[in-house]
């Protein structure tokens, strides 16, 4: 975290501080779910500086200890909160932003090798910061059939919105024809509109009438605009 907030005061990159995030590392036990956080967000400070390699060995290592410690199943958190929510709530949200990000650098690369989107995870969705009550994927996909106008987090939008682009980029033929287009193009309509209709009202606008950003929102309408 100095590394990253160093980026931001000076914006530039710190040698020193380099050398103690690997120092760090060395400290953690490889079996602690604080070290998926710590290579994740080591991996995104030297992905957006160019260190695209090492970048992806710290994302390479974090996506195989969180599979390791099944963080993507629905009872991990629970067994590792030590009683407490928000710990449980951080638990969730890393394994999701281990997934969103794992899809950006597909994307940003062109590679579109989306490893972490292609594990079935049973964990549930992040919570509203006020509420602590998460919901399931199985619950978000059939949120048009809901009784009541459920909303869900802005964070399960975001999380929606990246599954989304996945699944339109899926449709594109490895060797595609002129004769393709067409379909490929209505499938990924169909797919972006879909999330656009079902969104509800209040998630539709990233700036409130105070001028509070929500910046999850804004990613997920800025990734389906991509």
């Amino acid at each position: 975290m100095r590394l990253i907030g160093n980026i931001y005061v000076t914006q530039e990159w710190s040698i020193s501080l380099k050398d103690q995030a690997d120092e760090g590392l060395l400290q953690l036990s490889p079996d602690s779910p604080v070290l998926v956080q710590y290579r994740l967000l080591y991996s995104i400070a030297l992905f957006w500086n160019n260190f695209k390699d090492e970048a992806k060995h710290h994302m390479d290592c974090a996506t195989e200890v969180a599979k390791r410690l099944g963080m993507h199943k629905s009872d991990f958190s629970g067994q590792y909160n030590a009683g407490e929510p928000v710990l449980e709530e951080s638990w969730r949200r890393t394994w999701w932003m281990l997934f969103i990000i794992d899809a950006y650098y597909a994307g940003t690369l062109g590679t579109m090798n989306f490893r972490v989107g292609n594990i079935e995870a049973t964990v549930e969705l992040p919570c509203e910061e006020s509420e602590y009550e998460s919901e399931t994927l199985e619950d978000f996909d059939s949120r048009e059939f809901a009784p009541d106008n459920v909303t869900f987090s802005s964070f399960a939008y975001l999380i929606s919105a990246v599954r989304c682009a996945a699944l339109a980029i899926s449709t594109v033929p490895k060797v595609a024809s002129k004769e393709d287009s067409a379909q490929v193009l209505h499938s990924a309509d169909s797919i972006i509109d879909a999330w656009s209709l079902l969104l509800p009202k209040e998630r539709r606008k990233v700036m409130s009438k105070t001028g509070q950003i929500d910046e999850l929102m804004f990613q997920a309408h800025l990734l389906i605009g991509v």
